[in-house]
């Protein structure tokens, strides 16, 4: 993002006229997307308007074109900026803090461009370094770099997106007092410290320009591929720009600020692609693993950055190197020990809705009781721990006696609140921990009691029967004027293992026994050897 030398130099342009049926087919298919996509069109002509516009002014004369092309570099990105604000604001979610990074970054390069205007326009300090506008402008890659390996997603988490700013902050100016020593370390700059500032610069925009290309690969919303495409195309125009600049034009005495202006042109496209608002996006989306591992990546490549440069720092300025150093190992730690935090409040989180989906899965929601599925497995364990341990094990079958004469009378909602008041009764009557009391289906109910023989079992099934009968609930259809139930029970020990279906089956049967036996009955039915 720095701009490197006297100014914000740039290069000449040279447009050729069109020819050749290549490029007609590719022309035609341009000028026709643009009429599809009006916004597309203005991320075109923005840069061509601005370009030509102040070559405009430039041709009015020498004695104004010095000091115009001074303040279009000043202009320029405050005008961007304004456009970026905007889109910012009409953005929502967590890319709404991504363009308002990118305003700030380009008010901290207005800032540095005014520094240069100040001292070459103002001052009359021609071809010189301007420390001020070098620390501004090396500063305008830092909420870049927020933005590409930050946390500024996380709306909440106040203490990740703190850290990675800090860490950026201190990547920003730790890399400035570097490239600022190497330019000044033989007092007047030398073309060889020179050309080792250029490389660095380079470096630091080749670095912007890869870390914009990786989020922008993972990006996963549509929002948030437009702001890191538009991030994308700015920072490779504004690379390709300022390396031809430093590299071919900066030297060169022939080349004023004019040439240097050509800058503007990378603000153009930024200001289009703010502009731009595309319908949706040609790429399908990322690999989640990608996602992943760019997003998990990312803080720990800036602290990294961090780490390198204050090394470098450490040789020129000690306790300032060392403060770069501390800053990275301690931003690494907290970022990981946050990342550690948060995929395990995502795991808890995760387990918790498990939990919540499986007693959703596993309930009846009329009765709140265990429902078909869940009594299935459960009578399957109890019954393979009975067979471990050797102790009796009862199974209970409870039928509500002339349940379909009380919804004949009284309609179904009745019968639904008889169930419901049936079924707490009975779950105030199973309270042993570990038994299991659920709805088997219709007006039928099933309870699974542990260490529990023949007798035992005929003990329990006569207390919820007397404790149903007790609800007194109306049912002038019975022969008993109130709901009752009818209960079986059937045991196995010992002395005769039972599978699952046919301790079931076995209660069923001393359900029936019950019923013929009038209702309103209990029966036991005892496995015995033979």
């Amino acid at each position: 993002m720095a701009c490197g030398l006297r100014q914000i130099q740039g290069l000449s342009l040279t447009i050729s006229p069109p020819g050749g049926p290549l490029l007609s087919v590719f022309s035609h298919r341009l000028l026709s997307r643009l009429a599809r996509e009006p916004r597309m069109t203005l991320a075109v002509l923005v840069p061509l308007v601005l370009l030509l516009i102040q070559y405009g002014l430039f041709a009015l004369g020498p004695a104004v074109s010095r000091p115009t092309a001074y303040i279009v570099m000043v202009a320029a990105p405050c005008i961007v900026l304004v456009l970026a604000a905007a889109r910012g604001m009409s953005e929502g979610g967590p890319v709404r803090a991504g363009w308002f990074a990118i305003a700030a970054s380009l008010l901290l390069w207005a800032l540095g461009a005014f520094g240069n205007l100040w001292q070459e326009w103002v001052l009359g300090r021609v071809n010189e370094m301007y420390r001020d506008s070098m620390l501004a402008f090396n500063l305008a890659a830092v909420p870049i770099a927020f933005v590409l390996a930050g946390d500024w997603r996380s709306g909440r988490r106040s203490l990740a997106r703190a850290t990675d700013a800090a860490v950026a902050l201190a990547l920003g100016y730790g890399f400035f007092l570097y490239t600022w020593e190497v330019l000044t370390a033989h007092g007047t700059p030398d073309e060889a410290a020179v050309t080792h500032m250029v490389w660095l610069l380079d470096l630091q925009n080749f670095y912007l320009a890869i870390g914009s290309l990786a989020r922008w690969s993972a990006a996963d919303t549509p929002a948030e591929r437009n702001l890191f495409r538009a991030l994308l195309v700015y920072e490779i125009v504004y690379l390709v720009l300022v390396f031809y600049n430093n590299h071919f034009v900066a030297g060169d005495p022939a080349f004023g600020p004019e040439q240097s202006a050509i800058i503007t042109v990378a603000f153009g496209v930024l200001a289009g692609m703010a502009l731009w608002r595309p319908a949706g996006t040609t790429l399908p989306r990322p690999d989640p693993r990608l996602v992943r591992m760019v997003r998990s990546a990312s803080p720990m490549l800036l602290a990294g950055a961090l780490l390198i440069v204050s090394l470098f720092v450490i040789r020129i300025d000690y306790a300032v190197g060392t403060a770069g150093v501390l800053i990275a190992v301690v931003g690494y730690t907290l970022r990981t020990t946050l990342n550690q935090v948060v995929h395990i409040e995502r795991g808890d989180i995760l387990l918790r809705e498990r939990s919540e989906l499986q007693t959703i899965a596993w309930t009846d929601s009329l009765t709140g009781l265990a429902n078909r599925h869940f009594l299935d497995q459960a009578l399957g364990q109890s019954v393979h721990s009975q067979q471990e341990s050797d102790l009796p094990f009862s199974v209970l079958m409870i039928d509500i006696d002339h349940f379909k004469l009380l919804n004949d009378r009284y309609g179904h909602p009745a019968g639904d609140a008889c169930l419901r008041e049936v079924a707490n009764v009975l779950r105030r009557t199973i309270v042993r921990p570990g038994d299991v009391l659920g709805r088997y289906g219709g007006e039928e109910f099933i309870a699974l009691v542990h260490d529990t023989d023949s007798a035992g079992a005929l003990a329990i099934a006569e207390q919820l029967r007397t404790a149903v009968e007790a609800l007194r609930i109306e049912n002038l259809g019975s022969p008993f004027g109130v709901v009752t139930v009818s209960v079986g029970a059937a045991s196995s020990g010992d002395e005769m293992p039972l599978a699952a279906a046919e301790l079931v089956a076995r209660a069923d049967r001393a359900l029936y026994d019950a019923k013929r036996a009038g209702r309103n009955q209990s029966r036991a039915l005892a496995v015995t050897p033979g």
